[in-house]
């Protein structure tokens, strides 16, 4: 499982009752689909195994700054864990392009994959991770891309550090003037984007293993 470093996590908050999200027992603990094949929640319910097999879920996402336990149905070379805390002067958007990736090639390697990405609660930095995916692969910008997610799961709500860099990083990557010519533009450069993923999921069908490649800024 690929990971990166994090700071100190408050392991109380974790040793509660596993049956109530920190939110309680309402909307945080229930995966909401965002897209086909696409999931959003809390750690309580990727951590719970029934959940994760009555999903089908083949990939999980933990955006976390602590060490996620998974379900071990898993597999590790399935999981990709960033570990970011949920501040709003934490750069989530270094990692944006590699989530991105990480989502598309799941979902290139087979239909009968889906993907769960959560962190604490499914509130703020798993929704920009499942946020920058709507951006990359349709033409939604940051702001029409949260609100949407909203629209899925309505106790989202991204810190506002998270929402300027997911601004920021659409607009570098995938943004253009109109937004006619941007979604002309993202059409053809994430077609490229799928066949290159599609080669090198062929090459190494684990898609946690792919090298994380930031797409070619708007001219």
């Amino acid at each position: 499982m690929l990971s990166f470093a994090s700071p100190s996590w408050q392991p109380a908050i974790l040793a509660r009752n596993p049956r109530k999200g920190f939110l309680g027992s309402g909307q945080a603990r229930i995966a909401s689909p965002i897209v086909p094949h696409v999931y959003l929640s809390d750690y309580f319910t990727a951590h719970d195994e029934k959940q994760v097999m009555a999903l089908n879920i083949t990939h999980v996402i933990s955006v976390l700054d602590r060490d996620p336990t998974i379900p071990d149905c898993i597999p590790e070379d399935r999981r990709l864990h960033i570990a970011v805390a949920d501040r709003s002067d934490v750069d989530i958007s270094q990692y944006l392009t590699q989530t991105t990736e990480f989502i598309t090639a799941a979902l290139v390697e087979s239909e009968e994959n889906n993907v769960l990405v959560h962190c604490f609660q499914g509130v703020s930095r798993s929704a920009i991770v499942v946020c920058a995916y709507l951006v990359a692969t349709t033409s939604m910008n940051a702001s029409e891309s949260i609100a949407y997610v909203q629209g899925k799961r309505s106790i989202v709500s991204p810190n506002f550090g998270f929402r300027k860099q997911l601004q920021v990083w659409g607009a570098q990557y995938y943004g253009d003037t109109t937004k006619q010519s941007r979604v002309a533009r993202m059409t053809e450069g994430f077609a490229e984007r799928l066949r290159e993923l599609k080669a090198a999921a062929g090459a190494s069908p684990s898609p946690a293993k792919l090298k994380p490649r930031s797409p070619k800024p708007v001219s």
